[in-house]
This record gives structure tokens, sequence and C-alpha cells, in this order.
């Protein structure tokens, strides 16, 4: 609710009131206090879906069933000291590239730690022999244009945090 609470850049702010988010990590146990997990809601609120038109069945598998008892959005989120939630990505951003899933939001932060990307997006591209393939696209710094000395450069960053299964193919 704008200027309801303060809020910090790049938050998704406080929960609303009703609104119970809470973090849970891979086993489903409670986070609590300040945290990284996936996104939970463990109680309806206004607005909350109530099915997926003419298939409930597929409605409860993909919300319910990974935490019993709780709604899960397919988000990672963190919670901070004063309780404000960020959005970390989503929980299903995977491509498959020559039989290894590798996460796009995992290659996106490995392309920030270059001191000259400002921003990293990564999707998925189809690939004849690798089935996909990741194919970034990076903001840099206000002095700097990409070259290909500075896309090798990019490419090391990745390899040596990830992998080099991880390296996109394409990089502008």
């Amino acid at each position: 609710m704008p200027a309801a609470i303060p809020t910090k850049p790049g938050s998704a702010t406080l929960p609303f009131f009703g609104v119970l988010p809470k973090l849970v990590n891979i086993e489903g146990k409670t986070l609590e206090g300040p945290g990284e997990g996936n996104l939970c809601f463990s109680q309806p609120w206004p607005g909350i879906m109530r099915s997926i038109w003419c298939d409930h069945e597929r409605f409860v598998t993909n919300y319910f069933s990974a935490y019993p008892g709780n709604y899960f959005t397919g988000d990672g989120a963190r919670r901070d000291d004063d309780g404000y939630y960020w959005i970390t990505g989503r929980t299903d951003d995977l491509m498959n590239v020559s039989g290894h899933l590798l996460s796009t939001s995992e290659i996106e932060s490995a392309l920030a730690l270059h001191p000259n990307v400002v921003e990293a997006a990564v999707v998925s591209a189809p690939h004849p022999i690798k089935g996909h393939f990741p194919y970034a696209f990076v903001v840099l710094s206000n002095d700097k244009r990409l070259t290909e000395e500075l896309v090798k450069e990019i490419k090391c960053v990745v390899r040596d945090k990830i992998g080099a299964i991880a390296i996109p193919d394409v990089i502008q």
C-alpha cells in the first residue's frame, strides 16, 4: 500500500494485512527470521486462485503437493532482518543443456559477478544438438562496450563459478 509503510528499493515489501507468507527450505521446514527459501503461503488470502479451469487436479498438484499444507508460489525469496521480502527468482527456471539441468537465475548471478556487468538476463534457446543453450543479455557499466575480449572474460567468470556447461553460447 503506497505510503502506508516505508519501502526498500527492489523489495516486495512487508506482507499485506491478512496475507501470511513464509519461507520453507527444500525439506519443507519453515524458516524463521531472516533467511532464504521457497515462498509459500500457509493460509488463503483475498484473491487467491481457487482452481485451474477444467483441471482442478493439476491445480492441487502444481501448487499444494510440493509442501503439503502450503500454497507454493514457485518463487524463491529471502526475508531480511526487518521482515521485508525479496523475490530472488523462479525455482522452475531450468533449461536442459546436453542432459544437464541448468538454472537461468544461477547463470545470471554468475554473469553479474563480472565487474563490468551491471545486470544480466538468460533465456533458453533451441539448439539442434544440445537441445537448448543459454542465451545471455547483459547491461554493462556506462563506459564499457561489449567486445570479443570482454565476452571471453565474462564467459570465464561463468566457467569458474558454475562450469563449462553453463557458459552462454551467445552474449549480447
